[in-house]
């Protein structure tokens, strides 16, 4: 038995909205080669279709899969949310998360971009496999600020990077040898924002199964606050006979083969053409001025339909309420066509004068604004902290 490859024998998934959202971003994938987690930002429906075309580039992937075929399958999914994007007004400035693991002979293949996370639950003890591209995750790893200060830090939800972000995307990828019994555990910031490692780990120890496991993790992330969508994957690795499917509902249930976790379909990726179809010989032929009307009409449609494409697509750093905000729209002279995005947190006192006057008012890209308002937000807006004491800096390296 012990010359059989490692693989995953055991699967669990929980997903919950949460108690404060409307509505649920995530979206997850599970089966015994492949387990992937998407976190999905940009409102309405925009965060979940984002998460979910993640979702469906690496259902596409066939065995054997490594890194590589992992790595291709971000940049495909950037690609496609883009698109998805620039085809759609309403969903511009989407993105997602995604962290993948697919395992194969006892080897585990990990890629990663932005904050959700992989971890290894082996012989009782926890350890995160990714690191988190945002904000307060470079404050961690510079030493600049601890573990827990991290998960109370007005900047901790600011990812640095997120697929359909931008055109070219930095994917985080990685390797871990599995031992049998290991546990992966693949979730979305709503756990650990609410839920410490500690307490995890807690959960791992005491847990009849990972079913429950699985469950009892939603449960503690919803009693201490809930503030954001949770979503958890686990996968047992083992030398016993391969899953093939996994439960829907985490709890017992129908199976599917290659199961895609919730409900939502699949969208399509941008808006297709629409064929037109020929006018009948019977109808009544239209009249030149009908023609001239009809064009004008059509020619004022694409214009206020330009318009209000830019209008969507333009983003400036403004100051209100005593702190720096990036507006989304712009000013056409008297007619303010702008919106609050979202809020920097960066007091408009502490930033330097060479900051707000290179940048405050200027209409740009979602992308370059939102690269600029990062600048400030590092350059003033960060608190100073002392340096680490020994005491705390060993605390730091354990989590604690």
């Amino acid at each position: 038995m012990t010359n059989a490859p490692l693989h995953v024998v055991e699967l669990a998934r929980q997903s919950d909205t949460g108690r404060v959202r409307d509505h649920n971003e995530d979206r997850a994938y599970a089966h015994d080669e492949l387990v992937a987690v998407a976190d999905g930002m940009g409102g309405a429906a925009a965060g979940e279709v984002a998460a979910q075309l993640a979702i469906r580039a690496i259902r596409q992937l066939t065995g054997p899969i490594d890194r590589e075929n992992l790595r291709a399958a971000l940049l495909s999914a950037n690609e496609a949310i883009r698109r998805t994007a620039q085809s759609d007004p309403t969903k511009v400035g989407m993105g997602t998360t995604m962290t993948a693991v697919a395992v194969d002979d006892g080897t585990a293949q990990i890629v990663h971009v932005g904050d959700s996370r992989a971890y290894l639950w082996r012989e009782g003890s926890l350890r995160q496999l990714t690191d988190d591209h945002s904000v307060v995750g470079e404050m961690v790893r510079r030493g600049t600020l601890t573990a827990d200060e991290a998960l109370h830090h007005p900047h901790r939800n600011v990812i640095t990077r997120a697929l359909g972000a931008d055109p070219e995307i930095e994917v985080d990828a990685t390797t871990e040898e599995l031992r049998p019994d290991d546990v992966l555990l693949l979730c979305s910031d709503g756990l650990y924002t609410e839920v410490e490692n500690a307490g995890i780990a807690a959960v791992l120890a005491s847990a009849a199964s990972i079913d429950d496991a699985a469950r009892t993790l939603v449960e503690r992330a919803n009693a201490a606050g809930g503030a954001d969508n949770v979503t958890v994957v686990l996968a047992r690795i083992g030398y016993g006979p391969r899953t093939g499917a996994v439960r829907t509902d985490g709890g017992g249930g129908t199976t599917q083969e290659h199961p895609v976790l919730d409900a939502a379909p699949v969208p399509a990726v941008g808006i297709g053409a629409r064929v037109l179809e020929p006018a009948s010989t019977s109808r009544r032929r239209i009249s030149r001025n009908g023609l001239l009307v009809g064009a004008a009409v059509l020619v004022v449609l694409l214009m206020i339909g330009g318009a209000w494409w830019a209008v969507l697509r333009s983003f400036t750093i403004q100051t209100s309420g005593g702190t720096v905000w990036v507006d989304q729209g712009i000013k056409l002279g008297p007619l303010d066509l702008t919106a609050p995005w979202q809020d920097t947190g960066v007091p408009t006192g502490t930033v330097g004068a060479g900051q707000i006057s290179q940048q405050l008012g200027s209409v740009g890209g979602e992308g370059a604004t939102v690269r600029s308002a990062v600048a400030i937000v590092w350059a003033d807006g960060m608190p100073v902290i002392p340096r680490l004491k020994a005491a705390a800096a060993a605390r730091a390296k354990t989590g604690g």
